[in-house]
């Protein structure tokens, strides 16, 4: 029950947030829907973490044998929102993610519980080729345990650089997170992330990708260097609807701590759309 409460109130946190900024994008959107040109390289849409449509991310990370437990499993799921708007002239993208962690450490009863809600707000610059966007972070204590979670507050920053090409993306996201209240308990910590990422088009939607995410958690002691080589397929529709399917194997060229896989796979789906034209 307090799972569902928890998932209950950060839905209702990205919807009641997210209102005023679609409503600031409508003319943004209006001018950067896809159009017959994008429609020739409609992957690259799909897969640009900033391109200006509201955008629904389901994800999940699949690990079997994490680091300590060879007959156990750690399995993560994320929801991730994200929303463009404008202040004042500056276009922005606001993220909310939430993520369900099943977790191999816990013996016995449910292993399978929320984890920490962080809110991040890209600032963009930059209108054609290579963009740049940064902004603040922050990270709330919804997790249902120390073990999904850090069990404090935390504040730090994103950001990211993508380069466009005719024949795919190449781009770097980053984020830092620092504790600085929350369970006296728990201890202080840092969670820094970077994520690299290789889209290359092919025909017909089709697309190859690289996208590991390399984590360094001091909370829980875990670091992970992921190699990813995957595929995936990009859907489009007349009102400008993308939905984007993938699935990317992902070996850990270096792994340290308890729980930290030797290699996972990844897969999802991306659901974009361009509100003006709800």
């Amino acid at each position: 029950m307090r799972l569902k409460q928890k998932l209950a109130f950060a839905a209702s946190l990205v919807v009641f947030a997210g209102t005023p900024w679609i409503q600031k994008s409508d003319r943004l959107e209006a001018q950067s829907a896809p159009t017959s040109a994008d429609a020739t390289n409609a992957s690259n849409a799909a897969n640009n973490p900033i391109h200006p449509l509201l955008t629904f991310d389901l994800w999940n990370y699949f690990a079997p044998s994490p680091e300590g437990y060879p007959r156990g499993i750690n399995n993560q799921g994320l929801l991730r929102v994200s929303v463009p708007f404008d202040v004042l002239g500056f276009r922005q993208i606001a993220r909310a993610i939430v993520p369900i962690n099943t977790t191999a450490s816990v013996q016995g009863g449910p292993n399978t519980g929320a984890g920490d809600l962080t809110v991040y707000d890209f600032v963009l610059f930059g209108e054609h080729g290579t963009a740049i966007g940064v902004g603040p972070l922050i990270a709330a204590p919804t997790a249902g345990g120390e073990v999904y979670g850090s069990g404090k507050w935390q504040a730090g920053a994103a950001g990211i650089v993508i380069a466009p090409h005719n024949w795919g993306l190449l781009a770097a996201v980053a984020t830092y997170q620092h504790s600085f209240s929350g369970n006296s308990s728990s201890p202080a910590g840092q969670i820094t992330s970077v994520q690299p990422f290789a889209i290359y088009n092919l025909h017909s939607g089709f697309y190859l990708r690289s996208t590991g995410a390399w984590s360094f958690d001091t909370f829980h002691h875990v670091k992970d260097i992921p190699l990813g080589l995957g595929s995936g397929k990009v859907f489009t529709n007349a009102r400008g609807d993308i939905v984007n399917l993938y699935i990317e194997p992902q070996y850990s060229v270096y792994q340290s701590g308890v729980g930290s896989p030797k290699w996972q796979i990844f897969g999802g789906v991306t659901f974009k759309f361009p509100t003006a034209k709800r």
